[in-house]
C-alpha cells in the first residue's frame, strides 16, 4: 500500500512539472519580447547616458537651475493638465454610468470621437482656434468681451489646452469602468438610512469611485510628462517642456548622450510619480486619514 502512494505520489509530482513547464513555454515569448523590446533599449539608453562611465551628463542637469526649472514646469503643467482632466472627466463618467441605450452611444462617441483624428491634427486646430484671429478671439471681440485678441497660445495656457483635449478620454474611462460596476442599491440603502443625496455621494459613491480616480490620474499624469508635439506648437520658449530638450539633443545638436541622460531623468521621475500614486493609494486602503479627507 505504501509503494501504491509512493508511486500515485510520485505520478501527480511528475505531471506537475510539465504544467509548470507549460507555463513557462507559453510565457516565454512574451517575456523574450519585453526584453528586446523594452529592456535592452532602456539599458542602452542608460549605458549611452554614461559615456566612458563618467556622470558628467548627471551632474551637469543636477547642477544648472535650467534643467531643474524645464523639470520644475513639466512637473507643474502635468499636474496642472491632471487636474483639469480629473475635474472635467468625473461629471461625464457619472453621466456616462447613469445613461443608457442611445444616450450611452451617443457619451461614447463624443469621447472617442477624438481618436479619429491625429495628434498632429488636434493641436493644428487648437492653433487656428486660439491664435490672435482665431476663431475664440473673434467671437470674443465681435461680442464685445475684450477690444483686443488675447495671447491663448505661445504659453501655459495653449499648452494645458491643447493637453487637457489630447488627455481627457484617457481619465474618462478608467473612471467611468469603476463607476459601472458600483451597485445602485449601495445608494438606495444609503437614503433608506437617512443620508441625503450630498452626504450618500461623498460617503458611498466617491470612496467607491477612487480606484478609478487613481488609474485615470495616474495614467494622465504619465502621458503628460511625455509630451512633444502639443507643447512644442502651442507652448513658447518660456514652456519648454523635457521631452522638446531630449529631442532638441538629439535632433537638433546629436548629443545623444546627454540626451539619454535626459530620458533617464525623466524615467526616473515617473517612476518617483508612480511611487507616490502607490503609497497614496495604499494609505487610503489602510484606512489612515489623509489631509482633506471626510472624517
Amino acid at each position: 500500500m505504501a509503494q501504491i502512494e509512493g508511486i500515485a505520489t510520485g505520478t501527480r509530482a511528475g505531471f506537475r512539472k510539465p504544467a509548470v513547464s507549460g507555463w513557462l513555454l507559453l510565457l516565454l515569448p512574451a517575456l523574450l519580447f519585453l526584453a528586446a523590446l523594452f529592456v535592452y533599449p532602456l539599458v542602452f539608453v542608460v549605458q549611452r547616458s554614461l559615456p566612458g562611465m563618467s556622470p558628467r551628463y548627471y551632474e551637469l542637469i543636477a547642477a544648472s537651475p535650467v534643467y531643474f526649472h524645464v523639470i520644475w514646469l513639466t512637473f507643474q503643467i502635468s499636474g496642472l493638465v491632471t487636474l483639469v482632466c480629473l475635474v472635467l472627466a468625473y461629471p461625464y463618467a457619472l453621466a456616462m454610468a447613469r445613461a443608457n441605450g442611445k444616450l450611452l452611444a451617443i457619451l461614447s462617441i463624443v469621447l472617442l470621437l477624438p481618436f479619429w483624428v491625429s495628434l498632429l491634427l488636434r493641436t493644428f486646430a487648437w492653433m487656428v482656434l486660439l491664435q490672435d484671429t482665431g476663431l475664440v478671439n473673434k467671437i470674443l471681440m465681435g461680442l464685445g468681451v475684450i477690444d483686443q485678441p488675447l495671447g491663448l497660445i505661445r504659453n501655459s495656457f495653449g499648452v494645458t489646452v491643447g493637453m487637457t483635449h489630447i488627455l481627457l478620454p484617457y481619465m474618462v474611462l478608467p473612471i467611468y469602468s469603476v463607476m459601472r460596476q458600483i451597485d445602485p442599491k449601495l445608494m438606495e440603502a444609503a437614503t433608506i438610512c437617512g443620508a441625503s443625496p450630498r452626504r450618500t455621494f461623498l460617503r458611498v459613491f466617491l470612496p467607491l469611485s477612487m480606484p478609478g480616480v487613481y488609474a485615470g490620474a495616474l495614467l494622465v499624469f504619465t502621458l503628460a510628462l511625455g509630451f512633444y508635439i502639443t507643447p512644442a506648437l502651442l507652448g513658447g520658449p518660456k514652456n519648454t517642456m523635457i521631452a522638446q530638450l531630449i529631442a532638441d539633443q538629439v535632433n537638433e545638436q546629436l548629443n545623444f548622450s546627454f540626451g539619454s541622460a535626459l530620458a533617464v531623468v525623466l524615467l526616473i521621475l515617473t517612476g518617483i510619480a508612480f511611487g507616490l500614486f502607490g503609497v497614496l493609494r495604499k494609505l487610503r486602503g489602510s484606512g489612515v486619514r489623509l489631509p482633506g479627507a471626510q472624517p
